[in-house]
């Protein structure tokens, strides 16, 4: 008799096959992982280690479910489909985050998908165990109750985040929070300081005065993008003496005035008390967002995210008359429904019901500041043609790297045109 026939053993070709099912189901959530936060990411050791970890305490379980019922000759078919199961779930999850993010906004969402989730692994174990009628009831409980603490046990202490991520991320050991006291000290300051430094407007003169704003502190990416973006708008329209810049950062905190809601009005009310009839007013805002929400994120200081509806009512509010407005946020075009007017260009990096890419920590761009400033704008001033250009350019980067299309919109008020024409033939 040879080893693989030996009673009480698991035969070899089914454990391997149980074995590559689990690593089917890590390479499944690299996939979706990559697939939601884009190109750019690398294995991470200590997620392959707790990946591992909770591997072994989910066949661990399975082991003790099917040695209460008696069942243990089903285990390497246990293990195999379980774990394809929880790759196609995790496809199915990820997928559902980066299109239906808001399912995801409370703890009671989470805790419902999470729910069914599990109904559909517990379900799959039961019918593998195929027992009578009449011991269906007991194997149904047990492998249940048996189910449920391993995985409590495998969320507790073995929830596997890190299992691609981006090395510019990582957790820095000798961060220093930020002092929040003397950050809200100094936005009377660093504000203060911003307007005054604006050139006066030369009425008669069609002239650009600018808005940056990065809304989100924990990736340098959006600083980066205010900076970059505030020096194309110069060199393209001379408005560097006329632009403000807002940005959250953990970094360098006091660089710039916080990307608040408050600022955010105080900015707007500056611009449009400058603007004469023939300027023209470029808003540029970067962050994360999800439907008609803008991420205006930094924990430490209490922000709170900024809605479409108070975007509109501060643009109306300001006195700013024809405007550029650029939203460059996942779920961006949610916005056109509130602040396209007929004296407004609006284009947004993604469809309202779309996810963009390339927001990471150490990045210059993300994936649409790229294409529409660095490699569109910077070449052709208007942003009309500009357009056309990233859309064209942002489509062959998702292809290429097997994203869901974003769909960056453009919404051209019938009043706008005139105003650029002169502003570019200046």
């Amino acid at each position: 008799m040879t080893m693989t026939d030996t009673p009480g053993r698991i035969p070899a070709r089914p454990a391997l096959v149980a074995l590559a099912a689990i690593v089917v189901s890590w390479l499944a959530e690299i996939a979706a992982q990559r697939g939601t936060f884009g190109p750019g990411g690398e294995l991470s050791l200590w997620g392959v280690q707790v990946a591992v970890a909770q591997s072994a305490v989910i066949v661990a379980g399975l082991v003790v479910g099917l040695a209460l019922v008696r069942r243990m000759d089903l285990l390497a078919r246990s293990v195999t489909l379980l774990f394809l199961l929880v790759a196609l779930l995790n496809l199915a999850l990820w997928t559902l985050f980066r299109e239906a993010p808001q399912l995801f906004e409370t703890p009671a969402r989470v805790s419902a998908i999470r729910g069914v989730s599990h109904l559909l692994q517990i379900a799959l174990l039961v019918w593998l165990v195929r027992a009578p009628l009449r011991q269906w009831l007991r194997a149904g409980l047990v492998m249940a109750v048996v189910f449920l603490a391993t995985k409590e046990v495998v969320l507790r202490w073995f929830s596997v985040d890190e299992l691609y991520v981006f090395p510019d991320t990582s957790w820095d050991e000798g961060y220093t929070p930020v002092d929040v006291e003397a950050l809200y000290a100094a936005q009377g300051r660093l504000m203060g300081a911003e307007v005054a430094a604006l050139q006066p407007e030369v009425p008669g003169t069609p002239e650009v005065l600018a808005l940056a704003l990065g809304g989100t502190s924990y990736q340098s990416v959006f600083l980066s993008e205010v900076d970059n973006v505030a020096a194309i708008l110069d060199a393209q329209y001379g408005s560097g003496k006329r632009t403000l810049r807002l940005a959250n950062s953990e970094d360098d905190p006091m660089r710039y005035p916080l990307a608040n809601r408050a600022n955010l009005a105080r900015a707007l009310a500056e611009i449009g008390k400058r603007q004469g009839p023939e300027d023209l007013a470029f808003l540029f805002l970067t962050s994360h967002g999800s439907e008609d929400v803008f991420s205006l994120n930094f924990y430490e200081a209490g922000t709170k995210d900024l809605t479409a509806k108070e975007f509109a009512q501060m643009l109306d509010a300001s006195g700013i008359g024809p405007a550029v407005i650029v939203l460059s946020a996942c779920h961006s075009g949610s916005f056109l429904d509130e602040i396209a007017a007929p004296d407004r260009l609006v284009i947004t990096a993604a469809r309202g019901d779309r996810t963009s890419f390339g927001c990471r920590d150490g990045a210059v761009w993300t994936e649409f500041g790229e294409s529409f400033f660095d490699r569109a704008l910077r070449a052709e001033p208007d942003p009309r043609k500009a357009f056309a250009v990233a859309v064209a350019d942002v489509a062959r980067k998702e292809a290429a790297d097997g994203l869901t299309p974003s769909l960056p919109q453009m919404v051209e008020g019938a009043e706008i045109g005139p105003v650029l024409d002169r502003v570019l033939a200046r």
